[in-house]
């Protein structure tokens, strides 16, 4: 006699595990997708700080564009000293440019927490023809996860 069962189709534990195997992969995918997503929001925030930067470090293409004007400091006391890195290596340097200043960029909403700065220093010590660093930072994001871009050039003084 013929067995009257039908051997076509899929049984319940085939279709579980294709189901199961059909979530993993999407799961995965979805993954890949939100870490490329986040990845590329951190690449446009670092960009927009860059040209933040770099802006604010072009106001300066000499150091007789700097207001007010730039003055080396003289002193010979190294822990007074904040812009000569003759004298001072670890000088904090001039902030000539800030988060108060009025010529400052604009910043993005891109970029959260954005603090602005352009600081000036001494690397040749003071001098008529002496050269001037100028070091351009934007330093953006919440506690403990902050980020900076940084630009720097020298002008002649």
């Amino acid at each position: 006699m013929r067995d009257m069962r039908s051997d076509t189709g899929f049984t319940l534990v085939e279709m579980l595990v294709t189901v199961v195997l059909i979530g993993i992969f999407i799961a995965f995918f979805v993954q890949m997708f939100r870490a490329g997503a986040a990845q590329q929001a951190s690449i446009v925030r670092q960009a927009k700080a860059n040209n933040l930067a770099y802006s604010n470090l072009s106001k300066f293409p000499r150091a007789s564009s700097i207001s007010p004007a730039y003055v080396c400091d003289t002193s010979t006391n190294t822990s007074t000293n904040q812009n000569n890195l003759t004298i001072n290596p670890n000088a904090a340097g001039t902030l000539i440019l800030s988060d108060a200043s009025a010529n400052k960029e604009p910043t993005d909403s891109a970029l959260p927490n954005a603090t602005q700065e352009v600081r000036a220093y001494s690397p040749q010590g003071c001098g008529s023809n002496a050269l001037v660093k100028l070091i351009s930072t934007v330093t953006y994001g919440f506690t403990g996860q902050q980020t900076d871009a940084s630009y720097a050039t020298y002008v002649q003084n």
